[in-house]
Order: C-alpha cells, then structure tokens, then sequence
C-alpha cells in the first residue's frame, strides 16, 4: 500500500510541467540595454520547459508568447506589442519585428522607443505555468551642436566679471562641456595654480556649460570654442575671438558732469519759481477772498435825510410778490 502511494506521488511530481524565460546574456529577470539611437537592436527572449526535472518538449503545449510596451516602470500599464505569437495592428507598422519562436527587434530605434519591454511566455496545462522577464531600454543620443553665448562685440572689460554659456539641446545621457583656449582645453578648478592660466580669471563648470570670469584681466583675451560631449559623441561650437577693453574713463566723467549740471540746473529752477511767487501756494500764501456785495444790506438816506436800512427782499412763495419792512 504504501508503496503504491509513492509510485503515485512520483508521477505527479513528474507531471509538472514548468517554463523558463532567458534573457540577453543569460539574465532571467531583468536586462538594462542601452543602444544607440538608429540601429535597430533585436532584444532576445528564449524559453525552455521542463517535466519533473527533465527537459520537455514545447511542440505539444503550443506555449504562448507575449512582448508588452511600457515607457515607464508602472508595467502594470503596459499595452501588447505582440499578443498570441504576432504584432498587434498598433504596432504592426514596420518598426517592430518578432523574430520567431520568441525574440523582438525594433527597427531603427529612436528616442521615443525608450522604456520597459516585458517578453511573457505562458503554457496552458493542467497546472499552467507562467515566466518573463524585462528589458530596461535606454536609447543613447549623441549631443547636439552646442549654442555658446558671448558678448556681441566679443570685448570683455577689464576688473569687470563676466560669463560665456555653452548648451546643446540633444543628448542622453546628458552632455558635459569643456571650454577651450587658443587650442588647449582650460581645466575645470584652481586654473590659476597652473602657470600657464596664471594671468586669467576664468573658472567654468562641466555641467552646465557656464565660463565665469571673476574679475577680467588682459589674460583673458584669446579665441574660445565649447566642446559637448557623452558617451556616444561630441560636438562643438564655432570658434570666437575676444579681446579686453578698459573702462572709457571720459565716459564717466561726462556722466558725473551731467549729474551736477542736472543739479544745478534744478535749483535754478527751484529759485526762480521761488521769486515769482509761484511756490506761495505751496507754502499756504493766498490772497484773501474776496466777499460779493449784492447791496441787500446798503444804508440808504431817504428824501427828508434820515438814514434808512433797507433789509434784503423776501418773495412770497404764494403770490409771487415782493414784501419789504423799513427800519427808520
């Protein structure tokens, strides 16, 4: 009896049937690739299946075959680029390729292709079984021809400070800069402890792209260009000349004078108005008001000489006539 139980459990065990997925490089769970932008790299995916340690044939189990899509690392929100063994019609567009039994290629590869794509591979059994694995895509772009910004007369004052910008627009991963002299590359930090760049100012950072002169002095004129670079190229900008000049001292002086001219003037003005009078108001001088006489209250003297005070006139709303008192 019980060896009837354990010839039963040993055929169970052998009926399992379970399905493994490699990857590029014999990775079975995730793979970061980087490829470079316009070729058209083929991300491998392969299965194999085994029976109770043995190594099975996939022929009778038909196993399914999926590839998703998802820029992101949320891959639960991935959509099919390959469902049941073929593209779907959103990417059956001829940049996608499945390379049977179970490997993608993707055409001419861009920028945008950048992301997570998950090759799944299912076989339906009694007890079905399930395995997949990622490829984290990283498409690498060469830096762009670089801007450098400069003074549009290409002259930098002496004892004055000053910056120069160098910046492409394109590159992954992202571009560093080096400025050049005269055709030696300037170092980074602590330029100044080099005899060579003692007679400068300038310090830059790598970066950003951004050459800073400190204080300008004679030793900072030459010719400059901005190298852009990362792992898969490197550009740079068009070379500029730039000299130093020195603050037009007449300049300064023209202006100082302005500004007392301007003074003085002001104060002729202020003193002229002054002995006008027109700053009377200002200072609450005003000439008194003058009071209309409508000659209601004159003093009059009548016929026989006796002075007489004829009151104002008073309207009698109701007939309209004029009724006046006399006050002898």
């Amino acid at each position: 009896m019980v060896l009837r139980f354990l010839i039963v459990v040993v055929l169970a065990a052998q009926a399992v049937l379970s399905v493994r997925v490699t990857l590029e490089g014999g990775a079975t769970v995730e793979v970061n690739k980087q490829v470079l932008e316009g070729t058209s790299p083929t991300l491998q995916c392969s299965f194999s299946l085994t029976q109770g340690g043995d190594q099975a044939s996939a022929a009778p189990y038909d196993p399914k075959v999926e590839w998703r899509y998802s820029p992101t690392a949320d891959v639960a929100s991935s959509q099919h680029i390959v469902y049941d063994g073929a593209l779907v019609d959103q990417f059956a567009n001829g940049q996608f390729a499945f390379e049977g039994p179970s490997s993608l290629t993707i055409n001419t590869v861009n920028r945008d292709n950048k992301g997570f794509y998950i090759c799944t591979v299912t076989v339906i059994n009694d007890s079905p079984s399930q395995a997949g694995g990622v490829y984290n895509l990283t498409v690498l772009v060469p830096p762009s021809m670089p801007v450098c910004s400069y003074p549009s007369d290409q002259a930098i004052t002496i004892g004055f400070s000053e910056e120069f910008y160098c910046q492409s627009n394109e590159g992954v991963p992202h571009p560093t800069y080096t400025w050049w002299k005269n055709g030696a590359s300037l170092p980074e930090m602590n330029a100044q402890e080099n005899p060579m760049w003692a007679n400068t100012s300038f310090s830059y950072s790598s970066m950003s792209g951004t050459l800073t002169f400190s204080k300008v002095v004679p030793g900072d004129a030459g010719t400059y260009y901005c190298v852009s670079q990362n792992s898969v190229g490197e550009e740079q900008c068009q070379a500029f000349t730039i000299v130093t000049k020195t603050q037009d001292v007449g300049l300064i002086v023209g202006i100082v004078f302005a500004v007392i001219f301007g003074v003085l003037l002001i104060a002729v003005l202020v003193w002229w108005t002054w002995r006008k009078g027109y700053c009377d108001n200002v200072f609450g001088k005003s000439e008194p008001e003058e009071v209309e006489d409508d000659g209601s209250n004159d003093i009059m003297l009548d016929g026989n000489g006796p002075m007489v005070h004829k009151p104002a006139s008073v309207t009698n709303g109701s007939t309209g006539k004029q009724e006046a008192s006399m006050m002898i």
